[in-house]
């Protein structure tokens, strides 16, 4: 990984960062963030460099558009970190009814950006045990068949509480009157990310950006699999132009989320983009340890 114990190639830089290939060298085009050193076409990073890319990466993450942060010294990029570390984003507290909406819960692939703070299986064992409720800011009550009366009785109950509907089959009639209520309804089946924005929209709080997905292989990784491919399905240089297709449009909504008013729009398409990249990376590497099996000497 090393060259000369001090410099790191810019794919290895972009493992050890997570800032994709195709974004180190955006900035050296747009801000001047010019590896230390050259050596044909092959750029290298120092070990400082390096450790500034991550203290960048990390703000980064945290909302900070790289053009604020590009010409700060490595104190300046220090002490906004800390700054970051010292503020807690508030983030909903949700509890959660239904068997299927705890499954989905538990098969979830990213961090969560609100915080569970009760479980309960179905409406039966909520109204038998609603211990913590009032500490709650949302309450999604997932129901096979949605009945007004039954979301009714529990915004009475519970005024304070945000309430939200998730339901298979409901009559016109029934999701009328919930909706009259005020209270939000998704029709199952839904996403994690869905009840995480219905959660977030119903408590007033901004949903937390989520962390973009790493990168498992670098443009090098990628080219080396495309040229190499045996498959007669050619599958794995489609998957390897789809997840290049993904990777550019990925840094493309990063840099408009650098632009105008929709800046946390744009983040959040970036971080969707990353996860649905990571996808497809993981079908990619599945096809090219078959092709390595196939390949091996029996």
């Amino acid at each position: 990984m090393e060259l000369d114990d001090d410099l790191y190639r810019i794919g290895n830089v972009a493992t050890l960062t997570g800032i994709a290939v195709e974004r180190l060298r955006a900035w050296e085009r747009r801000y001047g963030f010019v590896p230390a050193h050259r050596a044909g076409k092959t750029r290298f990073y120092s070990a400082d460099q390096v450790e500034r890319l991550k203290r960048i990466k990390h703000l980064i993450d945290r909302g900070h558009p790289i053009s604020s942060l590009v010409d700060l010294s490595d104190a300046q990029l220090n002490e906004r970190l800390a700054t970051v570390r010292q503020v807690a984003t508030k983030i909903p507290r949700v509890g959660l009814i239904g068997p299927n909406l705890l499954v989905l819960e538990h098969q979830r692939e990213t961090d969560s950006r609100v915080e569970v703070a009760g479980r309960w299986a179905n409406v039966d064992a909520f109204m038998a045990d609603q211990s913590g409720i009032d500490q709650l800011d949302v309450l999604v009550a997932q129901l096979p068949v949605l009945f007004s009366q039954l979301i009714e009785n529990i915004s009475n109950l519970f005024p304070e509480t945000h309430i939200i509907s998730l339901y298979q089959f409901a009559t016109n009639k029934h999701l009328s009157a919930v909706q009259e209520l005020g209270v939000p309804t998704l029709r199952w089946p839904v996403s994690w990310l869905e009840v995480e924005r219905a959660c977030s929209t119903a408590a007033g709080m901004p949903l937390r950006a989520a962390r973009t997905a790493e990168r498992r292989f670098t443009d090098e990784d990628l080219i080396a699999i495309a040229a190499s491919a045996i498959d007669p399905s050619h599958c794995p240089q489609h998957l390897v132009e789809l997840i290049t297709q993904l990777n550019a449009f990925a840094d493309y909504s990063f840099e408009c989320s650098e632009q105008g008013d929709d800046g946390s729009l744009y983040q959040r398409v970036c971080t969707d983009t990353t996860h649905a990249r990571a996808q497809l990376e993981l079908a990619l590497e599945v096809i090219v340890e078959a092709e390595q099996l196939l390949a091996a000497p029996s």
